[in-house]
């Protein structure tokens, strides 16, 4: 079964061209059981939800994943996932392991935090995985000992990743969790990476389990074979 980690929609993530619709039904098409909705969290999304309370902005952000469940069904598995970029960070984290209830209650505090501090705060509670950590123009690679995992492969066709130089941090410690994921934003950006594993995964408890356990394949996308 195929999995895409890293997956957006224009909903909530205006940089973004497809509804949750279209995105649920390009993944069906590629044969995928499912993706994580990892919509960004940023200074953006607080700009965009000026005057909103926070109950509010946390419906905003939560609407298009509950409409994509519904929408789906059965056919493909929609998880809760999420691209932070804290306001004093220039770099992007996808968590792992949120839930509606910690985004409603606690995550009013998120972006003011750093990344030592939100990771001594929930490191027992979510995977933190630093997205495209050697991208040009857009990333550098964080302190690893506030890390549980990297982005070893993101194929976005609009960026140079470097997978390589993540990959090869990942070498240097192993103990860091390998992820890989699409970055979908458009059509032509779907389906190029993700997990492969035997195991169905049906939500957060289960993803996590999986990716501690390293019980899955990375999918390459051969324009980003290295």
């Amino acid at each position: 079964m195929k999995y895409d980690l890293h997956v957006h929609s224009k909903e909530v993530s205006p940089c973004g061209q497809m509804s949750i619709e279209e995105m649920t039904d390009a993944y069906k098409k590629k044969g995928y059981s499912g993706f994580w909705l990892t919509n960004h969290f940023h200074r953006e999304f607080l700009e965009l939800t000026e005057g909103l309370t926070w109950k509010e902005r946390i419906d905003f952000y939560l609407s298009p994943l509950r409409r994509g469940r519904e929408y789906a069904g059965k056919e493909l598995f929609i998880g809760l996932g999420m691209e932070i970029r804290f306001l004093s960070d220039p770099n992007d984290y996808l968590l792992i392991g949120i839930d509606e209830k910690m985004l409603y209650e606690e995550s009013h505090m998120w972006l003011e935090m750093d990344l030592k501090s939100f990771y001594e705060s929930y490191k027992d509670r979510l995977l933190i995985i630093q997205a495209h950590p050697n991208r040009e123009d857009g990333s550098q690679p964080a302190d690893t000992r506030y890390l549980h995992g990297l982005e070893a492969l993101n194929t976005s066709p609009r960026h140079n990743n470097n997978n390589g130089r993540t990959q090869h941090m990942l070498c240097v410690e192993p103990r860091l969790i390998p992820t890989a994921g699409s970055d979908s934003h458009r059509p032509e950006d779907v389906g190029r990476s993700g997990i492969l594993t035997e195991k169905e995964i049906r939500g957060n408890d289960d993803l996590k389990e999986l990716l501690k356990k390293r019980d899955y394949r990375l999918i390459d996308h051969e324009a980003d074979i290295l």
